[in-house]
């Protein structure tokens, strides 16, 4: 027979199955121990801390390593419905309050409550009346805009209006090819060596 103690108190819970986990154990006992999955290990809620005999525990399985990760030997924190016992324990459940928790639920549904809205008949169609109104709007709006461009060419045109310009009215730069652009600079530069050589060959003829 495996005793199970509970810190800060006289209760003192004798389990004499060993399939039994904590959880069902202490529900057995009228003792609130918040789970919001019905011990299925998928929320967590039913967390303990072992306070001594962490020997004679089962070792975590797969879902509670997944929830809580594999750091028992520092938080010294289980899942009440995965841990099963092998001896003598004591745990710490005193962050389980059953009237902390029945308010914050009772607050959760009054706050839901309030935000929802359910609107009437008449408002839903008249929304859905200003929207549909404000898409033709913008539908109508659009089409004329597009007509006014239409076959600009055959309406007629305002004799006070001024002349469209294209491109702003300048010029189009002349184009250069950047291959032809080197050839002309390299061609000036040989021609200008040129007549420099020439000119300091008829130097030297007249000095003699």
């Amino acid at each position: 027979m495996m005793k199970l103690r509970i810190k800060d108190s006289d209760i003192s819970i004798e389990i004499i199955d060993k399939e039994q986990n904590l959880l069902s154990a202490l529900l057995d006992e009228k003792i609130y121990v918040k789970s919001s999955c019905g011990g299925h290990a998928s929320c967590s809620d039913c967390m303990i801390k072992i306070v001594s005999g962490e020997d004679n525990l089962t070792p975590p399985p797969f879902e509670e390593i997944n929830l809580l990760g594999n750091v028992f030997h520092i938080t010294k924190e289980r899942l009440a419905c995965q841990t099963k016992i092998t001896g003598d324990i004591t745990i710490d459940i005193s962050h389980h309050d059953e009237t902390a928790d029945q308010k914050k639920l009772k607050n959760k549904k009054h706050n839901t409550k309030s935000q929802s809205r359910v609107r009437k008949q008449a408002e839903v169609k008249e929304i859905l009346d200003e929207r549909k109104a404000s898409s033709e709007e913008k539908t109508k709006a659009r089409d004329e805009k597009d007509n006014s461009y239409f076959e600009h060419w055959k309406k007629e045109k305002d004799p006070d209006a001024p002349p469209r310009k294209l491109d702003g009215g300048n010029r189009p730069m002349p184009f250069v090819t950047p291959e032809k652009e080197p050839q002309e600079e390299k061609q000036a530069t040989s021609d200008s060596d040129q007549q420099e050589t020439l000119e300091n060959v008829d130097e030297v003829d007249n000095n003699k």
